[in-house]
């Protein structure tokens, strides 16, 4: 019986071989295309690496209880992963401001969260919920490195003219905690 399974086996393999595929398995295989990234995928790219970075400080900073540096770890976040100088995500967020003067709803949205901000600097506690507070502005820093990535040659002042311009057109919403 295993005689006639193994003459069975090596006739059929042999058969395969001699008479070849169908048709359908003649034509080569095709060539996988990847797309190029596109601006906005490679700025919420660099934001998520920004925010494993702050996520791993956090985590720290809560099993040791100490917030101290949360502040400082965060300018440095910014500039290791993004380039950006000290306090430069604040320049964005006045830019945001200045576009939307006549969007009520949205500066009071703002002044909220700076208010909330200020009591949590007087509390002593801001280093606990920086990072959540920060996190409502990513939007806009997504929107500047995706110009930053879509005009690599603009220097930053046409950089931040571009911005403007965005704000003043474009649909953003900050997401306040």
């Amino acid at each position: 019986m295993r005689l006639l399974i193994l003459q069975l086996t090596v006739m059929l393999c042999g058969s395969v071989l001699l008479v070849g595929c169908d048709r359908a398995m003649e034509q080569p295989i095709k060539e996988i295309v990847i797309h190029p990234q596109s601006f906005i995928d490679k700025a919420k790219e660099a934001m998520e690496s920004v925010n494993e970075r702050r996520t791993a400080v956090q985590q720290k900073a809560e099993k040791t209880g100490d917030f101290s540096n949360i502040l400082t770890v965060s300018e440095d976040i910014f500039q290791e992963e993004l380039g950006f100088r000290k306090g430069f995500w604040v320049n964005l967020v006045e830019i945001y401001r200045q576009e939307n003067l006549e969007n009520t709803a949205q500066l009071e949205e703002l002044e909220s969260l700076e208010s909330a901000f200020a009591e949590k600097v007087q509390d002593n506690t801001i280093g606990m919920f920086y990072f959540t507070y920060i996190s409502a502005f990513d939007a806009l820093i997504v929107e500047y490195l995706r110009l930053s990535f879509e005009f690599p040659e603009n220097s930053e002042e046409e950089l931040l003219m571009l911005f403007r311009e965005s704000m003043r057109n474009g649909e953003f919403s900050i997401v306040f905690p």
